[in-house]
């Protein structure tokens, strides 16, 4: 079996809680650095935070489970600006196609795509960088 990385995580509950749901749905999963990380939190960065990996053939099914999820959960909080229940997910994946930004990215991030993630209000444009307090 190839197991290919699906999330890196730098907080074992949100880890654990993401496993726990696409295992609930029979995909083949496990993670890795766990309890380097939660034992020591200042290697997070040295190794690439707390790594979700599930098996290439359930990759797919895997993304849309977690996307499904996320998109749920942040339809249940209002935005801090404009108080509206209108917030979305924008992702953006670094794919160097050169040399140089793949190994830079390998030596900084240990891996050569990295991804970005903010939440925007579609209400009043508003971007977040972390998903506000939901209380």
């Amino acid at each position: 079996m190839n197991f290919k990385q699906i999330a890196s995580f730098d907080n074992f509950m949100l880890a654990n809680m993401t496993l726990g749901m696409l295992q609930e749905n029979e995909i083949n999963c496990h993670l890795k650095d766990e309890h380097i990380v939660t034992i020591d939190p200042l290697l997070n960065p040295a190794v690439g935070g707390i790594k979700l990996f599930v098996e290439e053939s359930e990759f797919e099914k895997a993304q849309a489970l977690i996307r499904k999820a996320e998109e749920d959960y942040v339809k249940e909080i209002a935005c801090p600006n404009c108080k509206a229940y209108a917030l979305t997910v924008e992702e953006k994946t670094n794919m160097p196609a050169d040399f140089w930004g793949k190994l830079k990215n390998q030596v900084a991030y240990g891996q050569s795509s990295t991804n970005s993630k903010k939440y925007r209000c579609t209400n009043c444009n508003k971007v977040f960088d972390e998903l506000p307090l939901s209380f």
